[in-house]
């Protein structure tokens, strides 16, 4: 069954997702996100950007996690909901 709810978060990310975020307000917050981040990354000694992206790929980890609880704890109110 954990086969089956990865399959479904993975093609919801590539396939679902994307459809819902294509809007003018998130493709511009993505956009000056974008280049606030590469101004501040330019300020950065080498040390720094190193320990960054250290922090960043850990979070990045973390977040991915929460994702995938949020679809599973989704599909589980879906499918409670289908059997009302």
């Amino acid at each position: 069954m954990t086969d089956l709810i990865n399959h479904l978060f993975f093609y919801s990310e590539d396939h679902c997702v994307p459809q819902c975020l294509e809007t003018p307000e998130y493709n511009r917050t993505v956009h000056d996100l974008e280049q606030d981040w590469a101004g501040f990354r330019t300020s950065l000694t080498a040390e720094q950007d190193r320990r960054l992206e250290d922090l960043l790929s850990r979070q990045f980890t973390a977040k991915f996690a929460e994702e995938q609880a949020v679809f599973r704890s989704a599909l589980s109110i879906g499918i409670t909901l289908g059997r009302l």
